[in-house]
């Protein structure tokens, strides 16, 4: 006897078309979740981007404003351990008139615990120092900052450019008689939201002093407080 249309509906799926239903859809899912999983890391890479974004653009600017009402701006390469706690092309001192009220800054750029990370750092003192015994505590400005192995700058290639250099490419006619008239900014952070292997945030800018033609001393600032 035949069996009608409405009795075979009824004997529900066999063990093969369950099984290839089941296969179907965890394949499905695992390809949902790894969908989610890298939805989920990019988003918090994007994320780790636009912080490290906002504190380079953040140290930049306070470094650009220093230098920019800058009288003196000290040439990097021939900053000292002694003087700043690491070593030549990562520290910068600028006797600078930001906010109308002259001051010794220096910036620096230290990685403590020789992971290869370090933090930008500022501190200032009065010119009149050790007159004038005041001196600031190192103020963080910008966590997770590349700290490169030193190669020797090369102007045409980006990768050696350290944190504060005197970038020779720069100087200009008018402007070239004054000892680091012009001060190269390279500033590179990789925030743990990122992933390993992942193109750092970078962020490189040529600050002019525009009162170091003035002829100031360069002795100014010479007197360093102990880092």
């Amino acid at each position: 006897m035949r069996r009608t249309s409405e009795e075979r509906r009824d004997e529900g799926m066999t063990l093969v078309e369950l099984l290839v239903s089941m296969g179907i859809f965890s394949i499905l899912m695992v390809i949902t979740t790894a969908i989610m999983i890298d939805m989920m890391y990019a988003s918090r890479e994007n994320l780790g981007r636009v912080n490290a974004t906002e504190e380079a653009r953040l140290g930049l600017s306070q470094i650009d404003r220093q230098v920019r009402s800058g009288n003196v701006i000290l040439d990097p390469a021939l900053e000292t351990y002694t003087d700043s706690g690491v070593d030549p092309y990562y520290s910068l001192r600028i006797y600078t008139q930001e906010g109308d009220s002259p001051k010794c800054a220096q910036w620096r750029v230290i990685d403590e615990n020789d992971d290869g990370f370090g933090n930008l750092e500022y501190r200032y003192w009065s010119p009149n120092y050790p007159t004038d015994p005041a001196v600031s505590d190192w103020a963080v400005v910008a966590h997770n900052v590349i700290v490169p192995a030193f190669v020797a700058p090369d102007s045409n290639d980006s990768s050696t450019w350290p944190p504060f250099w005197k970038d020779p490419s720069t100087v200009t006619s008018a402007l070239g008689s004054t000892p680091a008239q012009n001060v190269r900014i390279t500033l590179k952070l990789l925030t743990p939201e990122m992933r390993k292997g992942s193109k750092p945030v970078s962020i490189s800018s040529v600050v002019t002093g525009r009162n170091t033609v003035l002829g100031y001393s360069e002795s100014s600032c010479s007197v360093i407080p102990a880092p």
